[in-house]
């Protein structure tokens, strides 16, 4: 075994646990891989899986290219999926992944190793078409990927954008088509939503009128109902913050500029209470609850309609505990408790630096995970408004303006990202785009069980996701 080899089989093995800790099905619980299915090299630091399909199905002539900016998807749901429907799928990692810290966390780099995919996928025999396919926050890097390379560097490099991308992304080659699974709105709205307005710049103590987890507030060990003006106050605090993150960070990449800072080249910029705080819609069903427009819908017993489509999720994030330096947002318990025992206050109190914030660099979080809101910033029950989608190139809405391939996008009702599906669908400049929901299903696809009111009742929501993606790409090649 080289060592390239040995690389990928610790980097799949470290994929199995994170599946798991996001309910993600994984190789250990999905059918038995194809004989043959084996580790690339797509570049020098890419690691790939390419799946084929097994014996017996016929093979198309479509590659698809999965990728997400920090998680390991060589096991991806997708593989497995879309191979046993004939098609042949490359799993690659960007050079930082896994990152459950987003501490290595580089869109640039990641972008270029999504096109190192690109074109290997192009290489393969008997492959005529390439989609590419992202999950999560795998949509925005493969909305932007398809946007950069369609439309040239000018797509990235306005004067709307915080900070304009790098030259090098001139080489990125466009896939056939793109598809886009439970879409987050992108990774600097995904700070600006979970930053922690009750810690004001980052000082302490916490001001407790802002904290979601006050009763006086709204909240309740099993679930949320913030008011109107909680709401305001809230989402005018964080949009305040994030003001202020994104100034400073810009304050200090030109100190770095003018020999000012201890660095030359970059320097730490750290975010207390950001990205791993739940947001203020998870412990309260009454926000993102359904979506604007009627799409079609995927029923659990298998039949199709189309209407206004509802979050059949349970409350989330019910304690602001973060108890270890691993510990994701969407693995915590629906039930956990209020945060009242000494742990979790203490954890509210103290952030932790791994885990509890966000812990990067002044330049990668302006070209990362900074965004810009304007004076309308809100949440409501189908809508998040007042974020500026084009002054990041991390963005899905911004992005998808710019695509003009066929353009799939579907949303799981089992969890919250419906309306972010419909956001991106609706900003989406392709003539052939195409929506719909998987009923019941969690944002790693599985049924999601405390949803059901009768066991069963949503089917296999897999499935039902990757047969209706096959379809799709197999009534356009």
């Amino acid at each position: 075994m080289s060592r390239f080899d040995g690389r990928a089989l610790a980097r799949a093995a470290a994929s199995l646990g994170l599946a798991l800790s996001l309910g993600l099905p994984s190789l250990a619980n999905a059918q038995a891989p194809s004989a043959n299915n084996r580790f690339v090299r797509v570049a020098p630091r890419v690691a790939g899986v390419l799946y084929t399909p097994p014996a017996g199905v016929a093979p198309r002539r479509v590659a698809v290219v999965v990728m997400h900016d920090n998680n390991d998807f060589l096991d991806h749901p997708s593989t497995l999926q879309l191979a046993s429907r004939g098609f042949t799928v490359l799993a690659a990692n960007p050079r930082h992944a896994p990152d459950l810290d987003d501490r290595d966390m580089d869109w640039d780099a990641a972008l270029l190793d999504l096109g190192s995919a690109m074109r290997y996928a192009r290489t393969l025999p008997g492959i005529e078409h390439v989609v590419l396919l992202g999950h999560s926050s795998g949509a925005p890097l493969a909305a932007a990927y398809q946007n950069i390379a369609e439309n040239g560097v000018k797509a990235c490099q306005g004067p709307e954008k915080i900070v304009p991308c790098p030259d090098t992304l001139s080489t990125l080659r466009p896939a056939d088509a793109l598809v886009l699974l439970d879409p987050i709105f992108g990774l600097g709205a995904n700070v600006l939503t979970s930053v922690d307005p009750s810690l004001a710049d980052g000082a302490m103590p916490a001001d407790a009128s802002l904290d979601i987890y006050a009763p006086a507030n709204g909240f309740t060990p099993t679930g949320a109902s913030y008011s109107a003006a909680f709401r305001q106050r809230f989402l005018q605090a964080q949009a305040a913050r994030n003001t202020v993150l994104v100034d400073r960070a810009i304050a200090r990449r030109q100190a770095i500029a003018e020999g000012r800072s201890t660095f030359a080249d970059d320097e730490p910029f750290v975010v207390p209470g950001a990205t791993r705080t739940p947001r203020l819609w998870r412990p309260d069903l009454g926000l993102l609850s359904h979506t604007q427009g009627r799409y079609t819908l995927l029923r659990g017993d298998g039949t199709r309609s189309t209407e206004v489509i509802h979050s059949l999720r349970v409350p989330s994030g019910l304690t602001p505990a973060v108890v270890a330096r691993n510990d994701r947002e969407a693995a915590r318990p629906a039930g956990a408790a209020s945060g009242a025992v000494t742990d979790a206050a203490t954890a509210r109190a103290r952030p932790l630096l791994l885990g509890g914030s966000l812990d990067t660099t002044v330049k990668r979080f302006l070209s990362t995970f900074a965004t810009r809101t304007t004076a309308d910033y809100g949440i409501t029950e189908d809508s998040v408004s007042g974020i500026a989608w084009n002054s990041s190139y991390t963005s899905t809405p911004g992005n998808v303006e710019g695509v003009k391939v066929p353009l799939l996008v579907m949303g799981m009702t089992g969890h919250y990202w419906l309306v972010s599906a419909e956001t991106a669908y609706r900003h989406a400049a392709s003539q052939d785009k195409s929506i719909a929901f998987v009923e019941g299903a969690t944002h790693g696809f599985a049924p999601c069980q405390p949803c059901a009111k009768t066991p069963g009742q949503f089917g296999d929501t897999t499935g039902r996701a990757f047969a209706y993606v096959a379809d799709w790409i197999g009534a356009r090649f």
